[in-house]
């Protein structure tokens, strides 16, 4: 499955005919660096602004000094700002823990965002819309870094599930008032099992990250980053025939097939 993903990131099968309008420019911290390296650089797709470690803070100060050059060399631009998981943990040595048991984190990355949109929202060929937080272990990347005792952070690692799902319910009422839709990557962590009278029990699978917890691994990578290509389609292209429009809509759906 891995190689074909490759192949269609590469050959754009369903790239479309349509005139490109927009400019689309990833916003990331090490998450971008992820899905960078899961492709060979000459397939990535999009241009990336990336930064190891830095919070939603760091990544809207990047865009805050670069749109403006961005929009000269390429007219108009839409942003994808892929943050939040620096914002959630902090470090304690080599090993991380949760940042605040309180919603103090999701109010800091929320003020963020809207600075964000205040900041492009000032440019007429500009736009922002927001990725979703993929779910991540500080038990397994503690583990990962050596800890004796990893397993003292699972609570940690269900308070941190809630928080990120919080957070994306935010980021989908930004996205909506932005009238943007939502690339949703933490779809891909929950499992649907069918129980009795017809219900279906969601548990959290994080075996797809790599081994560090935290990282996208390689399968993932390769799927978020088709999720994202195709939604740059829809956005930044005039896309005149419906034919087209419904085969990217039938990507999107295999993609949910994956995990």
């Amino acid at each position: 499955m891995s190689r074909k993903l490759e192949k269609y990131i590469e050959n754009q099968p369903q790239y479309p005919d349509g005139f490109q309008y927009k400019t689309p420019i990833l916003v990331s911290d090490s998450k971008g660096f992820t899905l960078r390296n899961a492709c060979k650089e000459k397939e990535f797709p999009l241009e990336s602004w990336c930064k190891s470690g830095a919070t939603t803070e760091v990544l809207v100060d990047l865009i805050k000094s670069r749109i403006e050059k961005s929009i000269k060399r390429h007219q108009h631009v839409i942003i994808y700002l892929w943050s939040g998981t620096c914002d959630l943990t902090k470090k304690e040595g080599r090993f991380i823990k949760l940042k605040s048991h309180s919603k103090q984190s999701i109010q800091t990355i929320e003020e963020q965002y809207n600075r964000a949109i205040n900041i492009v929202s000032k440019y007429q060929n500009a736009e922002i819309k927001f990725i979703d937080c993929p779910l991540l272990s500080i038990s397994n990347w503690n583990k990962y870094k050596g800890h004796k005792n990893p397993e003292t952070y699972k609570v940690e690692d269900f308070l941190v599930t809630k928080q990120i799902q919080e957070l994306n319910y935010k980021i989908y009422q930004l996205n909506s008032k932005l009238n943007k839709t939502s690339v949703k990557v933490s779809k891909y962590f929950f499992r649907g099992r069918k129980r009795r009278k017809g219900q279906i029990r969601k548990s959290v699978n994080l075996s797809i990250n790599n081994k560090d917890g935290i990282h996208p691994g390689r399968l993932l990578s390769l799927a978020i980053t088709k999720s994202i290509l195709l939604d740059t389609y829809i956005e930044c292209f005039n896309i005149d025939q419906k034919s087209e429009l419904l085969q990217i809509r039938v990507e999107q759906d295999e993609l949910n097939t994956l995990f």
